[in-house]
């Protein structure tokens, strides 16, 4: 046995020139198992990360091309005549008619005869007439009322109050402690004529909802 010889090798291997034998050692490939298992999980997350982000984005996208949306050209306003009875057709059912309502016309100006000739109007559209004289409230020799006028009201006649407002348009509500629901329609300076019968029923008609087109075909 040379000394040469590698120990444990009892002397199965020589050693001749200057070769020695090289002991070779088996790779673990464990570490290389676990690398491709952490690759492989990094690219399944990132992928289901794209899919949602995509699917989400598409959704959205959907959701708003399914909004609903107003066609053609918006409903004109309800101008019905106005019915014999004086109530509007089409005004909301909580709203008393005409024929139910007492209106005092009172003249807050210096032109003779108008609270008259106002009175005469509505009794035509069939409001019922209470007192026609001059404005009780203005004192002697004071300036006439400025603007169209005044509705004077109670609490129980909010809602008739409303009634005539609609005919006569532009006129400034106010609110007394009376408790009947009677109604004081005040003539002013710039008051000129009631609103058309047509136009009372349109402020009086309820808004109609604006037609809704149909929905895309991808919804």
């Amino acid at each position: 046995m040379s000394m040469l010889t590698p120990r444990g090798m009892r002397g199965q291997y020589k050693i001749t020139g200057k070769l020695y034998p090289r002991m070779t050692r088996r790779r673990r490939k464990w570490p290389v198992i676990v690398a491709c298992l952490v690759a492989l999980a990094v690219l399944s997350t990132g992928a289901w990360a794209v899919y949602h982000y995509t699917a989400d984005d598409k959704n959205n996208s959907a959701g708003k091309q399914c909004t609903p949306k107003p066609s053609g050209s918006p409903t004109p306003p309800n101008t019905q005549p106005v019915a014999q009875t004086g109530a509007p057709v089409g005004a909301p059912a909580d709203l008393p008619a005409a024929n139910t309502i007492k209106v005092n016309v009172y003249n807050a100006t210096d032109r003779t005869g108008l609270a008259k000739t106002v009175a005469d109007e509505l009794k035509a559209r069939g409001f019922v007439i209470g007192t026609v004289a001059n404005d009780p409230l203005r004192q002697p020799k004071s300036p006439v009322m400025p603007g169209p006028g005044q509705i004077r009201a109670g609490v129980p006649g909010k809602s008739p109050s409303s009634v005539v407002g609609a005919h006569a348009a532009g006129m400034q509500p106010v609110e007394d402690a009376r408790t009947d629901a009677s109604v004081d329609l005040v003539l002013g300076e710039t008051f000129q004529a009631l609103a058309t019968p047509d136009a009372a029923a349109a402020a009086l008609a309820p808004a109609a909802p604006a037609p809704v087109g149909p929905a895309p075909a991808n919804c």
